[in-house]
């Protein structure tokens, strides 16, 4: 009797741990979001890329990072996160103000990110299906 309800209860911590936990898919959203928008701000874009681009737009993720090689980031805002534990995707929209040297004038650029949860064999990673804006 005691195999049987530690088996039953094995089955049951094994379909439990396959279950999507929408608290650390959250969870583990923030971390990779802030993670990228850190990187982005301190001239970190082509690494960020390749921890974070999706394999769909690593090719041009990596060349805005190139061509971004002589903006600096002044500050983001995040205006609104939309964020489905279910589907498993997020959408992000920020404004980022942004100065190009030699030129002191600071721009602000509208980008929207978006992200897509890829389980694995641990809690799963984001991954950006989206490129950095061009900044010009």
């Amino acid at each position: 009797m005691r195999i049987d309800q530690a088996a039953l209860l094995c089955l049951a911590l094994l379909f439990l741990a396959g279950c999507r936990n929408p608290y650390i898919m959250e969870q583990r959203f923030e971390e990779s979001f802030r993670e990228h928008n850190r990187m982005l701000r301190w001239q970190e874009l082509e690494q960020s890329c390749m921890t974070f681009a999706a394999v769909e737009v690593k090719d041009a993720c990596l060349e805005r990072a190139k061509a971004a090689k002589g903006v600096s980031v002044a500050d983001f805002r995040v205006m609104e996160t939309e964020l489905d534990s279910k589907k498993g995707t997020a959408r992000v929209r920020l404004e980022i103000d942004y100065f190009i040297l030699p030129a002191p004038r600071l721009k602000t650029i509208q980008d929207v990110q978006k992200w897509r949860h890829v389980p694995d064999e641990g809690l799963g990673r984001w991954y950006l299906e989206t490129p950095p804006p061009e900044f010009r």
